[in-house]
């Protein structure tokens, strides 16, 4: 199947046929590959309308179509607590090592067998996403910071390659209110933040932002220039003391 068809059936499957959440319990394909792991974070905390669920779509669309045979990915929540941040996906793409033909023939990785595991990989990777943005939850608080620190700790000895975040990265908890940043209160937080142990080493992680942009309320209206310029400013900043590879923020994937 090429990659524009695959692409295309992933976002229809989402958009219009998503099934029951489902939890992917990896079969050993983490060894026919590098490793590599990708974690994606999705907040719950805010009100999805249609034009997010496009974007959020796309954005698992082109998740699964970047992973290689063996990467891993593992998908978390985002909520009030960094605490009941939960894991709702974990698994390694199936696929075959690419081998010499001596070493094929002894190998027990057989293709016909991890083209259907790879179905089932996708399957599971979007009944388990679809309920994350389809299902909307109340929250008090977006506890964005300690969130990312959370996971950086829990994955930093993971082989964690790839931090996805799909948000609109308005923190609203008693740490801050994004709402109301200002270029003079970002350094300050920042110092806040690092000596709170809240910046988690994170080198040569790329990290990609998508679905920012938007308010945080239920009119999803597009955020003030100054009130988006200040919060994009804030992640850079966090994420270059944490040691990031690169950031990319922006509203698409």
């Amino acid at each position: 199947m090429s990659k524009p068809r695959v692409v295309i059936t992933v976002v229809l499957t989402l958009l219009s046929s998503w099934s029951n959440s489902a939890f992917s319990v990896a079969e050993d394909y983490c060894a026919q590959g590098s490793g590599a792991l990708t974690v994606l974070l999705v907040d719950r905390t805010s009100s999805y309308d249609v034009r997010d669920k496009e974007i959020f779509a796309n954005g698992v669309a082109g998740i699964y179509e970047r992973l290689e045979t063996g990467d891993r990915l593992i998908v978390h929540t985002l909520t009030d607590d960094f605490a009941t941040s939960e894991k709702v996906f974990d698994a390694c793409r199936p696929g075959c090592r690419q081998e010499g033909l001596v070493s094929g023939l002894f190998s027990q990785c057989r293709e016909s067998a991890a083209k259907v595991a790879d179905r089932r990989f996708l399957q599971n990777y979007l009944t388990s996403v679809k309920p994350l943005i389809d299902e909307q939850e109340e929250y008090p608080a977006s506890m964005v910071i300690e969130t990312v620190a959370h996971l950086a700790q829990e994955y930093d000895r993971d082989k964690l390659v790839t931090l996805i975040i799909f948000s609109d990265m308005i923190e609203h908890s008693r740490m801050s209110r994004f709402i109301y940043l200002n270029s003079k209160s970002i350094n300050s937080l920042l110092e806040k933040v690092e000596r709170l142990g809240l910046v988690r080493p994170m080198d040569d992680v790329q990290v990609e932002i998508f679905g920012f942009g938007r308010s945080h309320g239920d009119g999803r209206d597009g955020l003030r220039p100054e009130v988006k310029q200040n919060i994009e400013e804030f992640w850079r900043e966090y994420f270059r003391m944490a040691g990031a590879k690169s950031v990319r923020i922006g509203t698409n994937f």
